[in-house]
């Protein structure tokens, strides 16, 4: 298996996850994730997980299962593993609302577990 390249972006990041993403590991999973980036990269993203599909969108939902806040720089660094997610959210680098057990499960999702 190649070793993908690390993303460059939050972009990069977005645009590569359902790519990344591990239908098998999200089996019988339903969720949706809004992601809200601040700083230097600010944008929204929809994260929508079932039926063995993961589908990124620009923008913003209604009902999220889950919504994380994150400035771009420190969500990056978590997913090219620079970071530990626990770590920066107990530290207080990004915060979320919503499903606790989603934003858990979800690195597991894309290879992260």
């Amino acid at each position: 298996m190649t070793q993908q390249p690390l993303p460059n972006s939050v972009k990069e990041v977005m645009d590569g996850m359902p790519t990344a993403f591990q239908p098998d590991k999200a089996a019988g999973v339903n969720a949706t994730i809004q992601f809200k980036f601040t700083g230097a990269e600010e944008g929204n993203y929809i994260v929508k997980v079932g039926d063995g599909k993961c589908e990124v969108n620009e923008g913003e939902t209604e009902g999220a299962t889950v919504t994380i806040n994150s400035p771009s720089d420190v969500w990056l660094k978590i997913s090219r593993r620079e970071l530990d997610g626990a770590t920066a959210f107990m530290s207080g680098q990004f915060t979320f609302t919503g499903d606790m057990g989603v934003l858990m499960q979800m690195g597991s999702w894309f290879g992260q577990g």
